[in-house]
């Protein structure tokens, strides 16, 4: 069985802590607890999770909902609600570095946090608010 795993990776370096506003992913797929393939995917601006969840009407499908796991250090709850509508889990992780992200999920050793909210974040984005 294979799963495909999105990482934020905004800085193509660490893991990125705004998914919403997020355009470059690192996808993983594995099978059978091997990495078959890592790459980088960039999304234009208005290709971004936010973008999508504000124009949801319009727009059907997202390139990251073919993934089944997304890692990040920073996401809202409606986000991960939103995203397990579309079959993703989403997991707000600690951890900086993808690939030892990456390890420790094959591992069973990657922990996940809570999300918080965005004022407490320091996002302050509205993004949040602008669904309600």
């Amino acid at each position: 069985m294979k799963t495909i795993v999105a990482v934020t990776f905004q800085n193509k370096k660490t893991i990125f802590n705004h998914t919403g506003k997020c355009r470059n992913y690192l996808i993983y797929t594995i099978k059978d607890s091997i990495i078959e393939s890592r790459r980088l995917l960039e999304l234009s601006i208005n290709e971004t999770l936010h973008s999508f969840f504000h124009s949801e009407k319009e727009i059907k499908k997202h390139i990251l909902f073919e993934s089944d796991i997304l890692l990040t250090k920073g996401i809202g709850h409606g986000a991960i609600e939103k995203l397990a509508k579309y079959g993703v889990a989403c997991y707000k992780i600690e951890e900086s570095d993808p690939d030892l992200a990456i390890n420790k999920l094959i591992n069973g050793t990657l922990e996940a946090m809570s999300p918080i909210s965005n004022s407490v974040s320091g996002c302050n984005c509205n993004c949040g608010k602008r669904d309600r």
